[in-house]
Parts: structure tokens; sequence; C-alpha cells
């Protein structure tokens, strides 16, 4: 696991910046490139987009007060680390969801407690409560107790899965996560979504 320089501690994030740049670079028929000269050295990243003359870009064309669409999960991503937070958030937006984020565990009860919730991706390690604390509060809480509650954690053991399980967590994964995971599990939670809504 990469270790912060200095610190002895595991590297925070999901490890999906790239693959997330690459979706959406993708999308829009660009391209991503890395080179660099060596360890200790540095890199450089390009990114190579075409020209659109007829696009709009003041145009936001998923505002806030847009209605749910059919098979759109309310997605909570908790994380003390913004930058790997926001990276879930844009991975959610571009597969249609709706995601909430939150950076402490007394804002994730909060927003948990406003609003229904289909899935959480939840850091175990934050600053004001452990992840634990907070899976076994989020359960208490009327609703929670179908949602899909899924650990993010630097660490792996079958111990530390135990644990997860034991504060009521679904899922698993270890940082950095992989995309197709975090896919799967979404395309898991609006298929369990859309069973529930047809029954």
């Amino acid at each position: 696991l990469p270790q912060v320089p200095g610190t002895g501690k595991p590297q925070g994030g999901l490890g999906s910046g790239l693959s997330l740049v690459q979706s959406l670079v993708g999308l829009h028929g660009g391209s991503v490139s890395a080179t660099s000269p060596g360890p200790g050295q540095g890199s450089t990243f390009t990114v190579r987009l075409p020209l659109t003359e007829d696009h709009d870009m003041s145009t936001d064309s998923r505002p806030d007060s847009a209605p749910a669409t059919p098979g759109q999960l309310q997605v909570l991503v908790v994380d003390d680390n913004t930058d790997a937070a926001e990276s879930l958030g844009v991975l959610l937006d571009i597969e249609g969801h709706a995601a909430h984020i939150a950076h402490t565990g007394a804002e994730a009860l909060q927003l948990a407690q406003s609003r229904p919730l289909d899935v959480v991706f939840l850091d175990i390690g934050l600053p004001d409560m452990t992840g634990y604390d907070v899976a076994k509060r989020m359960r208490m809480l009327p609703g929670m107790q179908k949602t899909l509650l899924v650990a993010l954690t630097g660490w792996g053991t079958q111990d530390d899965r135990q644990r997860t399980r034991d504060a009521g967590f679904d899922r698993h994964l270890t940082k950095p996560a992989e995309l197709p995971a975090v896919e799967e599990l979404l395309r898991a939670a609006a298929a369990a979504k859309h069973a529930a809504a047809a029954a």
C-alpha cells in the first residue's frame, strides 16, 4: 500500500483518478497519455480533446432540481480526502446517479437523516469518528436498514473484513478501489432498487 511521505500512513484516495479522467475524456472522443523520465522525476499527463463548434458550455443539462430518472441511485460518499470524495462523486454523476458528499461522520449522519439513500461509500478513517461508528449509527436510522453500506479502507485482512461486517457494512472495498468493483456495486444496487419498485 502506498505510504504518505514522512508519515508511515497509507495514502488515501480511491486510486481511480486516472481511470476517471480516461472515462471522462473518452466520453468526449479524446485521449489521455502519461510520460515520465524516471522515478522521482515527475510525470506529464496530456489530455487531448476534439474541438466542437456548437456546444454551449454555459448550459447545465442536469440541474439540481431535475427529477430523478428511473434507475437513478441516491448515493452518499463519505471521505475526509476531498479529492477522493469528489472523484467518486463525478463518477456517480457520469453513471447517472445523484451523488451527495460528506467529509465527516457527523455530516454523513445528518445527510442520512435528511434523505433516503440507496448506497453509502464510507471511509473508515474519518477525523471525528470511525467509519465503524458511523455505520452502526446509520443502521439505527429509519429507512437505513436496506441501504447498501460499502466500507472504503486501506486495510483488507480477514480481521478487517470481519470488523466491517460486524459494524453493519454489506461490502468491503480496499483502497485503491478498482473502478469495475465500484461500477458492479452500483449496477447491483440499481437492479435491487428496480426489483423492489416493481414488487
